[in-house]
C-alpha cells in the first residue's frame, strides 16, 4: 500500500454564526473528500488545514472534530493562510494524507471552485 494525498477547499458564506458555518462547511468538505476518494478515518495519517485571517471564531481543526467525530483520533493541524492581497476571503483549505492508492479526486466547494477551475470545470 502506498501513501497518497489530496487537496480541497471550501468557502464560508457570510453570516452571524461563523462558528456554526465553519463546522458545517468543513464537515461537508471532509465527507465529500472521503466519498470521492474512498478512504476512512482509520486510513488517514494526518490532515492539514488552513483558514484565512477573516475567519476568527473557530479553528478549522476544531470544526472538523465537531463535524465528523470519527476523525477524533486523526492528527490535525491548522494554520493561518498567508494574507495575500486579492486572495479569496473566508476560505478553508485542506490536505489529507492517507494509506491507500490513487488516483485522487480533489474537492473544491462553493466559491473555492474558482481556485482550481482546471479541476472543477469552473471558469
Amino acid at each position: 500500500m502506498s501513501i497518497v494525498a489530496v487537496r480541497g477547499a471550501v468557502s464560508l458564506d457570510e453570516g452571524l454564526d461563523e462558528g456554526y458555518r465553519m463546522v458545517d462547511a468543513v464537515g461537508k468538505l471532509v465527507v465529500s473528500l472521503t466519498k470521492a476518494n474512498g478512504f476512512s478515518p482509520d486510513d488517514v495519517i494526518s490532515i492539514q488545514l488552513t483558514q484565512t485571517s477573516d475567519l476568527r471564531n473557530k479553528n478549522a481543526a476544531t470544526a472538523l472534530r465537531e463535524a465528523v467525530p470519527a476523525f477524533g483520533k486523526v492528527p490535525l493541524f491548522c494554520s493561518l493562510e498567508p494574507d495575500i492581497e486579492g486572495s479569496l476571503p473566508r476560505m478553508v483549505r485542506i490536505l489529507v494524507t492517507w494509506k491507500g492508492r490513487g488516483p485522487v479526486t480533489p474537492v473544491y466547494l462553493g466559491k473555492a471552485a474558482s481556485l482550481r477551475p482546471d479541476l472543477t470545470g469552473g471558469e
